[in-house]
């Protein structure tokens, strides 16, 4: 958007000007409050400089070694660095020196953000198997943090499986001063809003377009004809009344976004198909796999009639998300859906067809839904692989080929993990049953609340 003004560049060289612009209001503001304990997340809370590896640095031919020479070479960088070093902060230069905006992590456990300061408890959203192995085991893990307990701080840990650089990372942060808790997903209570899409800009012929598809019987309802107060928690809830298999299609916020690289239109970091492709490669690959095309189907006065699945897809906002697609009258595709309800009414005999983002990922095992994962970029990966290994569900990566054959090799693929846990649904149920019960067991919010009051 700014031609000549590379972003990775603008962030080098004023990231710890952010942070000398942002410490006075939140000192100012804790010291007002004076909390007894304070929760956060120190991978999202401090500016998250290295996100640029996936979103700008790649894409323009750079490298994380380009960043971080100009980092260190950067005088504004350097000028805030000497003020953060001195009154009334005093922060250790060290953190400084790796050539990194190092002051919320370290390479040493002994050398993590403020020394031992950092907190004595993290609450982890996932469970141990879950977890990524930063020791061998837990005890080993245990043993650390006890020795290194700090001040009366919580960190709260949303993102504790991420790509190879995340993971060091957080490696190094968790092994300064903390105290695990795996307490689960914490999911809140039934009927909350969610974050639904990251599509931020319209133009004037994409809103006549949106307007045209929210026309389309596909968009509102399907074929399944509610009545004027039915929503469609209550259609899921009457699907399964009558014994009907569910199958649930979301692929999370990023794909179906603007976002240049991972995007509606874009194709990762390398070649292959795009977001727009993957989409609709995959919710084909479900329709293809399940039959929904069958004459019994068509033949039905009301696809709710029918004993056959009931398909529910979140396929984004983009306007042309159903560009030249055929949906059979039993599906409802929306631009999106309230993913968690609809989990809540599923059960191991149905199927979850997501991207392997840390929040699906939970959401689904907590439901205790089998999954076939199609992950794109970041943590889905790792993601899809624990799931796999926890045999709870199938992996399908992203082509790193473009073109038709891609996309119709891609849906095949699609179609292919979809018919392997039908197939062996009693395989797949019943390791989707054990991971709900661990999930379960590790208490959720009322675990999490129990830290925080015994931190106190």
């Amino acid at each position: 958007e700014f031609p000549g003004v590379k972003a990775w560049e603008c962030r080098a060289h004023l990231e710890n000007k952010f942070l000398l612009k942002k410490l006075p209001g939140t000192i100012k503001w804790l010291k007002s409050k004076r909390p007894s304990v304070v929760v956060y997340c120190p991978i999202w809370n401090a500016l998250h400089i290295y996100k640029i590896l996936s979103e700008f640095i790649a894409p323009e031919g750079a490298t994380i070694d380009d960043f971080c020479t100009l980092y260190m070479r950067s005088q504004t960088n350097q000028q805030a660095i000497d003020q953060l070093c001195s009154s009334p902060y005093n922060l250790d230069k060290k953190l400084f020196e790796e050539g990194a905006p190092v002051y919320y992590f370290g390479r040493e456990p002994n050398c993590a953000p403020f020394g031992r300061t950092l907190g004595k408890h993290g609450l982890v959203t996932t469970i141990s198997s879950m977890r990524d192995p930063i020791y061998d085991t837990l005890e080993d893990e245990d043993a650390l943090y006890m020795d290194k307990c700090g001040s009366k701080l919580v960190a709260l840990y949303l993102v504790c499986n991420m790509n190879r650089f995340h993971f060091f990372r957080l490696k190094c942060h968790l092994g300064a001063c903390l105290k695990k808790h795996y307490v689960g997903p914490m999911l809140g209570d039934p009927g909350q809003k969610h974050a639904a899409t990251h599509k931020a800009v319209w133009t004037e012929e994409e809103q006549k377009l949106l307007i045209q598809q929210s026309e389309q019987v596909h968009r509102r309802r399907s074929m399944l004809r509610p009545g004027g107060n039915e929503d469609l928690i209550d259609i899921v809830a009457k699907a399964k009344a009558r014994g009907r298999r569910v199958v649930l299609v979301s692929l999370g916020t990023v794909v179906t976004s603007d976002r240049a690289a991972f995007g509606w239109k874009g194709t990762g970091l390398g070649e292959s198909i795009t977001g727009k492709e993957l989409v609709q490669s995959v919710i084909n690959g479900v329709i293809d796999a399940l039959g929904l095309f069958s004459q019994s189907i068509q033949d039905s006065v009301k696809a709710d009639d029918s004993s056959s699945p009931l398909l529910v897809c979140a396929c984004g906002q983009q306007p042309d998300a159903l560009e030249g697609m055929m949906l059979p009258p039993n599906s409802i595709c929306r631009a999106s859906v309230p993913q968690i309800d609809i989990l809540r009414c599923m059960d191991s005999t149905d199927l979850f067809t997501h991207h392997g983002g840390q929040n699906s990922t939970m959401e689904g095992s907590f439901a205790g839904v089998p999954a076939v994962v199609c992950p794109t970029f970041s943590d889905q990966p790792v993601n899809a692989a624990k799931l796999v290994a926890l045999g709870v569900g199938v992996k399908v990566d992203r082509p790193t080929k473009s073109g038709p054959e891609a996309v119709e090799s891609y849906r095949q693929q699609v179609a292919d993990a979809v018919k392997k846990i039908v197939n062996q649904e009693e395989k797949f149920s019943a390791a989707a049953q054990d991971l709900k019960k661990e999930i379960a067991q590790s208490g959720g919010e009322e675990a999490a609340e129990a830290v925080l009051l015994r931190a106190i």
